[in-house]
């Protein structure tokens, strides 16, 4: 079932990225809309203070992790980046019904993977997918996070 992406939601994640780059983090930001309302938003952490597993979609995920029990199936994420392995995966536990990115990853995201997702196809999940809304405003927040940190080169637009 296609869905019909709104600008306001994607900029909720944006700027949850703009506050993950001025904490001196990887700009990626995540919200999670049911309805009309945004019910959590998450931030990337990976680099201060330094987790690897805090990603802005499982920051946002794990938030609101007993009202996405109740609401399996009826929530959307919106994210500036294309999900890792790790936060697809806690998509797909988590029922989460469709996915908004901002910006495909073909290094390191995983929508790729789902076709060959054994565990996906046991889950009986189907995720709706639109990728690529509003990609320069994320693009530019990635971009200006390889020119602070040098970090990461392959997520700039000069990459």
């Amino acid at each position: 079932m296609p869905i019909h992406p709104d600008p306001k939601f994607m900029e909720a994640a944006l700027a949850e990225a703009r506050g993950a780059l001025e904490a001196g983090n990887l700009p990626i930001g995540a919200a999670i809309v049911h309805g009309d309302q945004i019910v959590s938003l998450g931030r990337n952490a990976i680099d201060v203070p330094g987790d690897d597993t805090h990603h802005a979609e499982l920051s946002a995920i794990q938030a609101i992790a007993p009202f996405l029990v109740q609401h399996k199936r009826q929530c959307t994420l919106y994210t500036t980046l294309e999900p890792c392995m790790m936060c697809l995966g806690a998509m797909i536990n988590a029922g989460i019904e469709s996915l908004v990115i901002a910006r495909p990853d073909p290094d390191m995201g995983a929508l790729r993977l789902l076709p060959h997702a054994e565990y996906y196809d046991f889950k009986r999940r189907r995720l709706n997918v639109t990728s690529g809304f509003m990609a320069s405003e994320a693009q530019a927040l990635l971009t200006e996070y390889v020119r602070r940190t040098g970090l990461r080169r392959h997520l700039s637009d000069a990459a």
